[in-house]
């Protein structure tokens, strides 16, 4: 086999593919901290929509749990008697927390709306 002349295989001096590999590395990490930036923005986006629902989720979990094997969320006033009942849904005390936090959310633009 014959052998490849040294001047055929690399067109740049050991000084140039050393600055070459640097500028490549920089590129990419560049590139990679871009693609980390927007794909944190939009994790931390969509977690604080799910610490906002999670009371909700809780309530709802725990009621199904507490009812059995099988999905029945009763909704209040479906029954005859049940305004009389105590205690019987956890619907009242859903409502209330998905009322305050979305008060709190919108804090900012109630207040001045109202001041």
């Amino acid at each position: 086999m014959a052998e490849v002349p040294r001047s055929r295989m690399s067109s740049f001096s050991l000084s140039e593919q050393w600055l070459l590999m640097a500028a490549i590395v920089f590129i990419c990490g560049f590139l990679g901290y871009v693609v980390y930036d927007a794909i944190m923005a939009t994790a931390s986006e969509l977690l604080g929509r799910l610490l906002v629902i999670s009371p909700l989720l809780l309530i709802i979990a725990v009621h199904w749990l507490s009812t059995g094997s099988h999905l029945s969320l009763p909704m209040p006033g479906s029954e005859p008697g049940s305004i009389h009942r105590a205690g019987g849904s956890p619907w009242g005390v859903a409502f209330v927390l998905f009322l305050l936090l979305l008060l709190i959310s919108y804090q900012p633009s109630l207040h001045g709306l109202i001041f």
